[in-house]
């Protein structure tokens, strides 16, 4: 005997860091009558996570839930939910091996529970954007994404986004890695720059940490900002 399916619409596959995911639900019956306990959307994101002693691990994060009650579902009836949930500001960017899902399950009383999952592309805000590009105009490729997961932090995620030097101008620069904090109105940027080491000192690390509001991405020159920033920390 076929049980009741479920199907997730979205209104659109992106969406931007603290911003919605909305779409429908639709839930259809199948042979007999069921009571359905309720509809279960868990927003998941798939990332390399750094743990203790420096090792990295590719994991699921689950960053929120949400529960709808489509009740009782007729044989071969469909209902359909309406349904909106908020991304948290501190979403990882779908960026390189960092990928968000929506998982939908039924939760049916004496069955298997029947699943469907939709991929989310996570956008950067325009404060995020403008800093990422002005990283690449500054001279600067990005290489590698990874997230530092923390559940007693208060922003328990942290992404870390890794660049190299494009030029020889900056050779004494191993590489520069951006990290961003939600703040209002805009983000928190954390620069650390990885300086290489000589014959008789070792490489070392300088951190800079200033804030870009989504009103000033468009107005100021962050490639420049940028580029005197690590200067700096050299």
């Amino acid at each position: 005997m076929g049980g009741a399916s479920v199907e997730t619409v979205l209104d659109s596959p992106e969406a931007v860091v603290g911003g919605r995911i909305a779409g429908e639900v639709r839930v259809t019956g199948g042979d007999t009558a069921q009571d359905i306990r309720g509809v279960v959307l868990e927003i998941v994101t798939l990332c390399r996570v750094e743990t203790r002693g420096d090792d990295k691990v590719y994991a699921e994060i689950s960053l929120g839930e949400a529960r709808l009650d489509p009740g009782t579902i007729g044989p071969r009836a469909t209902k359909t939910l309406p349904f909106q949930i908020v991304l948290p500001a501190s979403t990882p960017l779908t960026v390189g091996s960092t990928s968000t899902v929506l998982r939908t399950r039924l939760d049916v009383a004496g069955a298997v529970d029947p699943k469907d999952a939709d991929p989310v592309r996570v956008l950067p805000n325009r404060a995020m954007a403008a800093v990422l590009q002005g990283m690449e105009r500054a001279g600067f490729r990005l290489v590698e994404t990874e997230v530092e997961y923390n559940p007693r932090r208060a922003n328990p995620f942290v992404q870390e986004f890794d660049f190299r030097p494009r030029s020889s101008r900056d050779w004494g620069i191993e590489e520069v890695e951006i990290s961003f904090s939600p703040v209002q109105g805009g983000v928190e940027v954390a620069l650390t720059v990885d300086n290489r080491g000589g014959f008789f000192a070792l490489g070392r690390e300088r951190t800079a940490r200033f804030r870009v509001s989504e009103a000033q991405a468009d107005r100021i020159n962050l490639a420049t900002e940028l580029r005197r920033a690590i200067d700096s920390l050299r």
